[in-house]
This record gives C-alpha cells, structure tokens and sequence, in this order.
C-alpha cells in the first residue's frame, strides 16, 4: 500500500539566471578603517608636540617666576643738581623705562630726585648685579636742557630678570618748566604747585594725572598714554583749546568748566571732546590729550 501524498508538495524555489548561471546579490563593500587610525594617530601626535612644550614652559615659567619673585633686592638713594639762580625757564627731559614718576614742589635753587631701584633675578646674586647695572643720571647738559634718565644696559626685561626705578621729583616752584617726559610701563603724576608752561608726555602702560599749574605764557603741549587713563586738573582762568580722543574709552569734562564746544562725538568705542576753555584774545594754545585705551577726564582744579 501506498503512503499518503500530502495535498501539496514543497517546491525548492526557482532560483534566478543570468547567462544560464545562478548568481547571488553582490555584498556591500567593506569599510577600510585603517585611515581613520592613522588620522587620530596623527592628530594625537601633533597635539603632544603643541600642548606638551607649553605645559612645560608653563610649568617652568611658574619656577622662574617664584625663584625671581623671592630674589628681590632693593636700593634707596638721592641725586641733587643745582640750578642757576637766574634761570626762569628750564627744560626738563625725563626717561624711565620702567617705574612711576612723580613730580612736585621743593626747595628753591635745586632739582632733588629720590629715587628707589628694584631689581629681581635668579638668585640674590644675579639681581644684585643687575640692580648694580642701574643707573640714576641727573645732568645739565650744554644747551642748558637738565635731564634725568634711567639707564639698564640689558633691558628691563628678560628671562629671568625684571628691574624698576620709582622717580620722586622736587623742583623750585618759582621755575617755569619745559617738561618732556618719556615713561615706558609705569605712572606720571604733575601735583600742583608744579609751573609749567609746556610738556609733552608719553607713557605706555600707565596713567598720567596733572595737577600742575599752567603758566599764563602756555604754548601748545600734548599728553598721551597708550594704555591707561589720562586726568587733566585746569584752573578756573585757564585760557585754552582743548583736544581729547580715545580709542577705546570715554572722554569726561567737568560741567564746572566755562566750556565752548566745537565739537563732541562718540562711536562704538571711542569718543572725541574738542573745544576752547575760558575766555580770552588771541589765539588760545592748544592742549592735546589722547589715550588708546582708557578714559580721560578733564576737571577744574
């Protein structure tokens, strides 16, 4: 007897052809990820050779710093120079790279600096030899100009060396004074009393503050600091066009002041002042002040 068929039988499906020959669908291509090993290894090496030299002059430049910093040698002292007792006017030229300037009223006849050196290095030897390389000069030369100048054969700065001179100036208060004064990193400050009746200063990284007064025979004078603010003190019968321009800061004018505006205007950043203080004739001399970054302000006295 016969086994029962089942109602259907399973059938192998038909498999496709090509040219009479079975084929399958082709695999996707493999990805090579060994470009992308190389491309980290890169980055990771090229990382290694930027952050580590800075972590490590990072971390040196914190060891240079504390063995300087507790290498600090100071050195106090006084220079003096007479002046004719007929001189009236004198021109003044101060230099200092590195420090803050301060001049004010003295005894009559002479120009007395106190002054205060500052010198760090890499042990107490070394800044004692660059403090001994500093030198405090007072000098009247053959045009009659005095001048005062800090000198620092190496520099200031350097690896390992900082070094800083603090000027504190006494004149006769009965000179008119021609005042150029070059500072470097550091403040200026004119305090009353002081007669001038021109300056022209500069400083780079600081303030300068004047307070002196303004002989009635001013001619035309300039004030200017990089970086830092710039204050103006004139007194009520000052006679003067004014010039005051940031650029990056705001320019103040004390509403005290009997003021002619010729011109005011404020950008983004900056602003200009420009206009005539008191009343006169002629031809007012003209006071220029400007600062790249910071403010000035210009206040009755």
């Amino acid at each position: 007897m016969e086994p029962d068929r089942p109602d259907s039988e399973w059938v192998e499906p038909e498999k496709k052809k090509k040219n009479e020959e079975y084929y399958l669908e082709p695999e996707p291509p493999r990805r090579r990820r060994w470009p992308w090993f190389v491309l980290g290894g890169c980055l990771l090496v090229c990382c290694a050779c930027v952050v580590l030299p800075l972590v490590l002059f990072g971390a040196g430049s914190v060891v240079v710093s504390t063995v300087v910093e507790s290498s600090e040698v100071t050195e106090l002292g006084t220079t003096q120079l007479a002046l004719d007792p007929a001189a009236t006017d004198v021109t003044f030229r101060i230099e200092n790279e590195v420090g803050d300037i301060t001049i004010a009223t003295g005894a009559a006849g002479e120009i007395v600096v106190e002054y205060r050196k500052v010198a760090r290095g890499i042990g107490q030897g070394q800044a004692r030899s660059y403090l001994d390389d500093i030198t405090v000069r007072l000098e009247e030369r053959s045009d009659g100009t005095i001048a005062l100048i800090t000198e620092r054969p190496g520099g200031a700065w350097s690896l390992g060396r900082a070094s800083e001179v603090d000027l504190t100036i006494s004149v006769p208060e009965d000179v008119v004074f021609d005042l150029v004064v070059n500072g470097g990193v550091g403040s200026l400050r004119v305090e009353r009393g002081v007669r001038v009746g021109h300056i022209d200063a500069q400083v780079n990284v600081g303030d300068i503050v004047f307070n002196g007064a303004l002989d009635e025979g001013l001619v035309d004078s300039r004030m200017k600091v990089d970086v830092g603010a710039l204050r103006l003190y004139v007194p009520g019968d000052l006679y003067a066009q004014i010039d005051a321009e940031t650029g990056v800061g705001d320019v103040t004018v004390d509403s005290a002041l009997n003021t002619t505006v010729r011109e005011e205007r404020r950008d983004v950043t900056s602003q200009a002042w420009r206009g005539t203080v008191g009343s006169g004739s002629g031809t007012a001399p003209a006071i220029e002040l400007r600062a790249g970054v910071g403010d000035i302000g210009i206040y009755l006295e």
